[in-house]
């Protein structure tokens, strides 16, 4: 089972699920957890070979294989629905939750979302897998650490993105790769399906490589809204923490009625 960590303080509060992205674990919400814990019960969870989860058992992983998984934890603890905060690659996680798990989910918050690479850094990922069991991984890391977050006032989450990556070992990081390397197929089918739970893109403006694809995600959907921070990268839940943890919470309480009414 995957590792998790509970923050729970009473019965009447909701549950908030907590997914982080690659390389790093739930400690990456350490700028959450005060805040969003005086509101919400909070399950952070260590995705597969990340923090204190083991790997699982593949050449390789696909978002499907991660869903179960997620999904036996809130079984075991008994939680029937929750809301979920997702960051970067867990955003694609989130994705195929909502369409392989939607009856646990009430409101989706996707910070940082992964949707769609540009060729550069589509390429990095190619070349990462073509030469996974030649290169250093890290250098790959390390390089698109800096294509993701170029500007000198991102070194703050650039370090902490390569720092909590070595973390993560070189079997780990390319079963992971393969996942990225198919990114967009989560959401491609999240799109075509009947899938009406409410949707929050929460990105900074400076985050060059997907800013332009969240846009796209919630034109013509209903279900979907968007907030752009200032002088913020893609670590936007550290980069402008005290912003992103009153919009996430300003978003979960604006939906709490449909939530309710499409979890019955």
């Amino acid at each position: 089972m995957l590792h998790y960590t509970k923050l729970f303080s009473c019965h009447q509060k909701e549950w908030l699920v907590l997914l982080h992205g690659l390389g790093g674990n739930s400690t990456l919400f350490y700028k959450q957890a005060d805040y969003l814990s005086q509101h919400y019960n909070l399950l952070l969870i260590d995705l597969p070979g990340h923090g204190d989860s083991n790997g699982l058992d593949v050449n390789y992983y696909v978002a499907a294989d991660v869903v179960p998984k997620i999904t036996e934890v809130l079984e075991k603890l008994k939680i029937k629905h929750a809301h979920f905060l997702t960051f970067s690659l867990g955003t694609i996680i989130g994705n195929e939750l909502m369409y392989r798990a939607k009856q646990y989910i009430k409101t989706m918050t996707l910070a940082g979302p992964v949707l769609k690479f540009n060729r550069w850094s589509s390429l990095l990922i190619q070349s990462a897998w073509i030469f996974r069991h030649f290169a250093p991984y890290m250098l790959f890391y390390k390089t698109f650490a800096y294509l993701i977050m170029p500007k000198k006032s991102h070194a703050k989450s650039r370090f902490y993105f390569v720092q909590e990556a070595t973390k993560l070992g070189r079997k780990e990081f390319v079963k992971w790769t393969y996942l990225l390397k198919n990114a967009r197929k989560p959401y491609e089918q999240l799109k075509q399906s009947d899938c009406t739970i409410p949707k929050f893109y929460l990105i900074g403006r400076e985050d060059h490589l997907f800013l332009d694809e969240a846009k796209r995600a919630v034109e013509n959907n209903s279900y979907a809204s968007l907030q752009i921070l200032d002088d913020c990268g893609h670590v936007c839940v550290i980069e402008k923490s005290a912003e992103s943890n009153e919009a996430i919470h300003h978003f979960i309480e604006s939906n709490q009625v449909f939530a309710k009414v499409s979890s019955l």
